[in-house]
């Protein structure tokens, strides 16, 4: 039998385990402060986000971590500047606490902040400009990618091989005008013939232009081939991985000779030692993982998108909490060849991990 003394005991040990568990599993006794959920729009210069898998992947995990809530927008027209514009201000005035915006127009963007349009705390991804009025800006150096791809393919060029550089046609981004800019300084410096193709990426003239130069001559290593933007590489790729034969080899002919920076066509200008013996660029989304893995492309500079991302969000965030200041942060960058894809150091940087 139990005692008054045993049953008192078991009362307030049974009472003590019942508040233990009250205060662990709810905050019926001790309140825990409430934390302000972030609402953050980003802003990106593109229809579509094919090119931002790894990206969403940094800011979702910061949006995790930081109590933000993030919603992605696309442009209805890529590089539209006007309709960024406007989305920035529809953003703000339906409650967004901060903005990350990747410029279409640069100069617009940062205009627009020097004169007070947005209120809110801006980060700049991407931009070449210090941003007046923006919280941060964070960067990859575009030109530094560039330069870096040029010497990687100058190096591997003979006597008499020319550089050929495939362009998007239209408006080019800050990114893309940076990128192309060290590229062509440094084939210039080296007095490495380039001659410059534009095409869209999609579309039958872009196929043509390329079946044109990888037939051009039979000699391995006669031409080099820079794409401008994650699309044209990934297509050009295509194209070569369904034309067996045209990378690195090709028809005989006549050379057709184009000074340093001197752009030309690839109508009537067939070469006696032409075919493709390299195609680079820049990118790390699965299918420029996956035709790199092929052989299909050579080389490319890669930024950690995943902490683009992430340390965007983070950025915005302290902005909101701390307040004042200017943040610049440079990204580095990486440049990755097939036998580069297995190694450790860049397993998290072209894979990362949901």
């Amino acid at each position: 039998m139990i005692g008054r003394r045993g049953k008192a005991l078991i009362l307030a040990y049974v009472a003590f385990l019942t508040v233990l568990f009250l205060m662990c599993s709810t905050d019926l006794i001790i309140r825990e402060p409430e934390r302000e959920v972030y609402q953050i729009a980003v802003i990106i210069e593109d229809v579509r986000d094919d090119n931002y898998v790894n990206f969403r992947k940094g800011i979702e995990q910061a949006a995790m971590e930081f109590h933000g809530d993030v919603q992605f927008i696309t442009l209805y027209k890529r590089l539209d500047g006007d309709q960024q514009i406007e989305l920035m201000s529809r953003e703000q005035q339906d409650g967004a606490h901060a903005l990350i915006i990747i410029p279409a127009d640069e100069e617009r963007v940062v205009s627009a902040l020097a004169q007070g349009q947005v209120s809110v705390p801006v980060v700049l991804l991407g931009s070449g400009q210090a941003g007046e009025g923006a919280a941060g800006t964070i960067a990859p150096d575009h030109k530094a990618m560039g330069e870096r791809l040029a010497r990687e393919m100058a190096v591997r060029m003979d006597e008499g091989c020319q550089a050929v550089i495939f362009e998007e046609t239209g408006r080019k981004s800050a990114m893309d005008r940076l990128f192309l800019e060290g590229a062509k300084d440094v084939f210039d410096q080296e007095g490495i013939r380039w001659m410059t193709v534009r095409a869209e990426s999609t579309g039958p003239a872009l196929s043509e232009a390329v079946l044109a130069l990888g037939s051009r001559g039979r000699e391995e290593g006669r031409t080099m081939i820079l794409a401008q933007s994650t699309e044209l590489l990934t297509e050009i790729a295509g194209i070569f991985g369904e034309n067996h034969g045209l990378f690195g080899a090709g028809a005989s002919g006549k050379t057709r000779e184009y000074g340093p920076g001197q752009a030309g066509s690839l109508e009537g200008a067939p070469s006696s030692h032409g075919g493709v013996g390299g195609l680079y660029g820049r990118g790390s989304t699965l299918g420029v993982l996956n035709y790199l893995d092929q052989g299909l492309i050579t080389g490319i500079c890669v930024t950690d998108q995943f902490s683009l991302g992430y340390r965007s969000v983070e950025m915005a965030i302290q902005a909101l909490e701390a307040g004042g200041g200017h943040r610049r942060l440079k990204l580095d960058s990486y440049y990755i060849e097939k036998e580069d894809l297995r190694r450790p150091e860049y397993e998290m940087l072209l894979y990362p991990v949901e």
